[in-house]
């Protein structure tokens, strides 16, 4: 498993019987004064974590799950640039070190799934960058399904809202009463799913593990 946080994260791998690498931290933005990203700074160090996670001996299932610390739903007009990068290009620039990393990891016939957090469409106010990075990671999932396919590798990608989710959910409830699922349980339920031997036919897919609260 690779990861970026740690204490859901330890009880996903402890869930999954899996072993944890941590993704380098995504640091906070820094921008001038009218709130514009100044630099990449981060960019080597993902670049060396990749090439030493990819440098390993090979292994028939990686679950990538790249969640910064803090979360803070506002509206998009109220967002800096700075924030809006914060929350959506460093974990993005994460997420793709991560996913690259895996698909050189991961054995011929193996399996690789993206845990993503994403707010349903009903919850999704003020959270504009999370499903923005939700989006574009599901996109690197299609691609990486097309681009690993042909050595047998299934690539798919659960979505999670369990801390994204509000304490109140506007109507419709969702369907079950677990909403919104705990990760080393429901989520972790989702991702066994799709590593087990009963799905080796689906890849590129995209399952959300929110208790039937996406309606899409």
């Amino acid at each position: 498993m690779i990861a970026s946080r740690l204490d859901e994260l330890v009880a996903l791998a402890g869930a999954l019987n899996a072993d944890l690498a941590v993704v380098p931290d995504c640091p906070v933005a820094v921008g001038d004064g009218d709130g514009v990203v100044a630099a990449w700074s981060h960019a080597a160090d993902f670049d060396r974590w990749r090439a030493g996670i990819a440098g390993g001996e090979p292994v028939p299932v990686v679950i990538v799950a790249v969640w910064p610390d803090s979360h803070r739903s506002a509206t998009l007009v109220c967002t800096s640039a700075a924030e809006f990068a914060r929350r959506l290009e460093w974990p993005f620039a994460a997420w793709y070190a991560a996913l690259g990393a895996a698909a050189a990891r991961c054995a011929d016939g193996g399996a690789i799934v993206a845990l993503v957090e994403r707010p349903s469409p009903l919850d999704s106010a003020g959270w504009a960058p999370e499903s923005g990075c939700a989006d574009a990671v599901e996109a690197l999932v299609r691609s990486l399904a097309r681009s690993e396919g042909p050595r047998g590798v299934r690539v798919n990608a659960v979505t999670t809202p369990a801390r994204l989710a509000p304490d109140r959910p506007i109507a419709p409830p969702p369907p079950l009463s677990t909403f919104p699922g705990r990760i080393d349980a429901e989520v972790a339920d989702a991702v066994a799913m799709l590593i087990g031997s009963g799905t080796t036919g689906v890849t590129g897919a995209v399952v959300h593990a929110d208790c039937g609260r996406s309606w899409r």
